[in-house]
């Protein structure tokens, strides 16, 4: 993950994590960068695709996700700790969700996707959503946080949420949902409601953090 050109999950992990946790998961990057480098890029994919693939599956009603699972942990046994972890925290929170409405959930078919450009210091990634629509209750755009430690806060789900609406113009800042997976939360402007402050704070601590691996760089 070049931090100039980050995907927002790793941007809000980076955000959240103590200051050890934070060198630490930039000293991988650095490390990782460098073997790119001599190596060339190597293959394997996002850890959490497959899972996430599933999941948007099972919400458009093509995929059971209780069966899927096990079937993605056959296939790569590395997954055997986490997947299921992630399969309970999405199924309480869909089927919650199903439960307290009562209307036609429509999965989108399109892929929403964008960039939040931010001059000077990088570009940030929103992709991998999942779009539905409740009844006549319009559109809902949920980003995942997939992320173990450290756990998803109220205070950067609300600079996720600016960054998200900044990338995905074409929507309502309320439509929009940032989900930590694990622990079935969700997060829209209602946990997080804004301030008028978030590029500001969202600028610092990108700032911050390109910095520090700046610094770390010089090292190796």
């Amino acid at each position: 993950m070049a931090i100039d050109l980050i995907s927002l999950r790793k941007l809000m992990q980076l955000m959240l994590a103590s200051d050890k946790r934070r060198t630490s998961l930039l000293r991988a990057d650095i490390t990782s960068d460098l073997r790119r480098e001599q190596n060339g890029p190597g293959g394997g994919g996002d850890f959490h695709t497959p899972f996430w693939a599933d999941a948007k599956g099972h919400a458009a009603d093509l995929t059971d996700l209780r069966r899927a699972t096990p079937e993605r942990i056959l296939a790569a046994p590395g997954r055997a700790r986490l997947y299921p972890q992630l399969t309970a925290g999405f199924l309480t929170w869909w089927e919650e969700r199903r439960r307290r409405r009562n209307e036609p959930f429509t999965v989108d078919d399109d892929h929403i996707r964008g960039r939040l450009t931010l001059e000077g210091l990088g570009v940030v990634k929103v992709e991998s959503t999942l779009g539905f629509s409740i009844g006549d209750d319009g559109h809902r755009v949920v980003y995942p946080y997939f992320c173990e430690e450290p756990e998803m806060t109220a205070e950067v789900a609300r600079l996720g949420l600016w960054a998200m609406a900044q990338a995905l113009p074409q929507y309502e800042l309320n439509d929009l949902r940032i989900l930590d997976v694990l622990r079935s939360s969700s997060y829209s402007t209602i946990e997080s409601p804004m301030r008028g402050t978030e590029e500001e704070e969202f600028r610092a601590l990108y700032q911050a953090l390109t910095d520090r691996r700046q610094e770390l760089r010089r090292e190796y």
